[in-house]
């Protein structure tokens, strides 16, 4: 649900060598490690991090999985949906880690553009991120296969992160720590 009377944004980190942007969001496909690596981020910018999966449980008492299954796909990503645009009309700094669903609403892309939020795509090839989807209980399941599922929403969802993405890393080849790494010298080379 979208807060109507969005906070102050909240003083930056002394020090905070990305404090131009409000809201540092990571984008990719379930399994890529947005929430591993979106937490390590915030921790070391003293930012608050918004993960989609952790808030979504947290204000419904269901996991995603139990909301697609009670529900409906749709229901769901409304759900993935509203929580992305609420967490941009926050007022930050903060990281923020929605849904891989956000790819497909165009209103979602459209406020991923703005000019105070950083976009990171955590790209992967979709049989590494099927070998970690499959290992979590709390994400849906999709078919017998993960990473036939994943190839697919790799091929329709990687063009539309790759229009909104202010940098973009291969998550399969490293650590969540160098890429977190990555991700703080990446973006504090983006030119202001």
């Amino acid at each position: 649900m979208q807060d109507p009377d969005p906070a102050p944004p909240a003083p930056t980190a002394p020090g905070d060598p990305l404090a131009r942007f409000r809201h540092i969001v990571f984008v990719g496909l379930m399994g890529s490690g947005k929430s591993t690596v979106g937490h390590l981020v915030a921790s070391r910018l003293g930012r608050p991090v918004h993960d989609s999966d952790e808030e979504i449980e947290a204000r419904t008492a269901h996991t995603v999985r139990e909301i697609r299954d009670l529900e409906s796909t749709d229901a769901l990503h409304d759900i993935e949906a509203a929580h992305l645009l609420g967490a941009l009309l926050g007022g930050g700094p903060d990281v923020v880690c929605p849904a891989a669903s956000i790819a497909d609403r165009d209103e979602c892309l459209a406020a991923l553009r703005a000019e105070d939020v950083a976009v990171v795509w955590l790209d992967v090839d979709p049989a590494v991120a099927a070998g970690r989807f499959s290992s979590g209980s709390y994400r849906p399941s999709y078919g017998d296969d993960p990473a036939v599922f994943l190839a697919a929403q790799r091929a329709q969802r990687g063009p539309r992160f790759a229009s909104v993405a202010t940098l973009v890393l291969d998550a399969g080849q490293h650590a969540p720590e160098a890429l977190a790494d990555a991700v703080l010298a990446g973006l504090a080379r983006r030119p202001s």
